[in-house]
């Protein structure tokens, strides 16, 4: 059965948009909205903005919008009924389904994964935790960092987890999805993934569990470490261990580390070091970057001192520049690690490193400079090209410039001729700014349209008639919606209106002047509805003149000439159509 319309409603109303996008996009309050990077596309400056009281979200600058469910179907990739049940759930709405579906897949794997959590961590209390406890003393875990990031154990059993998922009505196929439990090859049944490992539980922001990391007690096992395969809930380019245990010190201490495994980030939490969070074992992606940007525009990731760290430096600063934010590399020159480092130099060092530490394209600088040989042309040659494929990518004036004197005072060249090389690089173009609203479309029309969306209850006959005689097919399909909303007693809030559009497109337009209905432009709205009225009822009509001439060059055969007068006079002397 599907929930009932009013249930939709409800969860639509009682839900707090703000509140539900604020646990996955930092958001700051500006006059009557709230705004944050838009997590659907790359932004610095954000133009992503909620709306409290109309419970609705617009990015002004890829024209994203929805509501507080929708919000939930595109950030989590959830259906449309699974949506509605996680906010209904979380604010305590009852829906009675008279045939109750079967529980989704993420229900259930979301099941799965919070009881193999609760397995884990009693395993490690009990006895048979003794190994895994005696290992993690001597790694400096202590006792609280293992309370605050839920750590466990799987013992070498093939069957623990099995067993235990089966007493509490866990279903195999949905732990199997889960990646908790894998099937076997040879006849029936099922055994263990995580075997003699310490357990790293993987959460998302919101703090559920999401899958496992798990790190083999014996040196000998392969692999070292093991992660949850991907699954309906975890992508691991995606997924960032311990940011929401970090994101509140990200933002009072105004920048995070970020490292690549589950020890290392042990290890910066255990000194200190709060807002740290790890890749697990990965190289930063594209949609880690964009995670973190929410949360700062301060990125330090760690690196080792040698050759095949420098690389993994490197290797980040495109995706850094396409992102549009700077990274800093903290190269640290003394153990394999983060953890081993802090172990031998201390959490002191580790601060002058990060204060020392050069952004990304700095420290590219300087490695390609020491490479080449700068006495000879060739070497100059090479170290501009390279350079200026990387100058170009940067969207900030005030940091070109910084890294434009650079290269300059490298060459020993003027900064104007970097900036002549960089604009032959780049084409000289300029950045487009995307508009998804009506601009410039047609004034009566778009004006009779805002100012019934802000006064429903001017709504007559003679302005209904007049959404009907609109030209601008766009505009038009907007006003029979605001219209049918009037007809069936509804409120013209955000949701409803776009529930009733088809498109994303028009969607997003219809919700940009959502957004500016509060801009003082409706300040007389009777009068505004009769200027616009008489506007869109006078267009096209003409004097019997007029039409006399047109007939008489149509029986004359000149009906090219016919349609130009005709368009002359639905444009008028302005040039803008009447």
């Amino acid at each position: 059965m599907s929930i009932p319309k009013e249930k939709i409603e409800e969860v639509r109303e009682r839900a707090s948009i703000v509140q539900v996008i604020n646990e996955y996009v930092p958001l700051t309050k500006r006059g009557h909205n709230h705004v944050g990077l838009c997590p659907f596309h790359s932004e610095k400056t954000p133009s992503f903005t909620v709306n409290e009281e109309k419970k609705i979200f617009y990015c002004f600058g890829c024209n994203a919008t929805g509501n507080v469910i929708t919000f939930l179907m595109k950030k989590d990739g959830l259906a449309f009924p699974e949506a509605v049940r996680a906010l209904a759930s979380r604010y305590g709405i009852a829906i009675n389904e008279s045939k109750r579906e079967a529980p989704d897949d993420r229900e259930q794997i979301y099941a799965a994964l919070k009881a193999a959590s609760a397995y884990f961590t009693g395993v490690l209390r009990a006895s048979a935790g003794d190994p895994a406890k005696e290992y993690l003393k001597a790694r400096g875990m202590t006792g609280e960092l293992a309370k605050r990031f839920h750590i466990g154990y799987a013992t070498d059993k093939w069957d623990g987890l099995f067993n235990f998922l089966k007493k509490n009505g866990i279903g195999a196929e949905a732990a199997c999805k889960a990646g908790l439990l894998v099937k076997k090859d040879k006849g029936p049944g099922y055994y263990d993934r995580f075997r003699n490992r310490v357990i790293f539980p993987i959460t998302d922001v919101r703090g559920r569990i999401i899958g496992f990391g798990g790190r083999a007690l014996d040196e000998k096992s392969l692999p070292k470490y093991l992660n949850s395969p991907e699954s309906p809930v975890f992508k691991k380019g995606e997924t960032l261990f311990g940011l929401y245990q970090a994101k509140e010190a990200v933002s009072k201490e105004g920048y995070v580390l970020v490292v690549e495994g589950y020890f290392d980030l042990v290890a910066l939490h255990t000194h200190g070091f709060l807002n740290s969070v790890a890749t697990m074992g990965t190289a930063l992606t594209t949609d880690h970057i964009r995670t973190l940007k929410g949360y700062t525009s301060s990125i330090y990731a760690l690196f080792d001192s040698d050759e095949a760290g420098k690389k993994a430096a490197l290797r980040g600063l495109n995706l850094f520049l396409n992102e549009d934010i700077s990274c800093r590399a903290v190269l640290l020159n003394q153990g394999k690690d983060p953890d081993e480092f802090l172990k031998l130099a201390g959490p002191d060092a580790l601060r002058e490193a990060i204060v020392d530490a050069p952004t990304l394209m700095e420290f590219y600088l300087a490695s390609l400079r020491s490479k080449l040989n700068m006495t000879a042309p060739e070497g100059k040659k090479k170290y501009f090209e390279d350079a200026l494929s990387y100058l170009s990518k940067i969207g900030n004036l005030a940091e070109r410039g910084h890294y434009a004197t650079i290269v300059a005072s490298t060459l020993g060249i003027g900064v104007e001729s970097v900036y002549d090389a960089i604009k032959g690089v780049s084409g000289g173009g300029g950045l487009v700014v995307k508009r998804g609203g009506f601009q410039a479309r047609n004034l009566p029309e778009l004006t009779l349209l805002r100012v019934i969306m802000k006064h429903p209850e001017l709504l007559s006959p003679e302005v209904e008639a007049a959404f009907e005689a609109f030209t601008d097919e766009e505009i038009k399909a907007a006003a029979k919606a605001v219209s049918s909303l009037c007809r069936d007693g509804a409120a013209i809030s955000g949701p409803a209106l776009l529930e009733r559009l088809e498109g994303e497109a028009l969607k997003g337009r219809v919700a940009d002047l959502l957004f500016r209905d509060s801009d003082g432009f409706v300040e007389e709205p009777a009068r505004m509805i009769e200027d616009s009225l008489n506007r869109i009822q006078s267009r096209g009509k003409v004097k019997a003149s007029t039409q006399d001439m047109i007939k008489l060059l149509e029986q004359m055969g000149k009906s090219d000439i016919a349609v130009e007068l005709k368009k002359r006079i639905e444009v008028g002397p302005s040039g803008k159509r009447h």
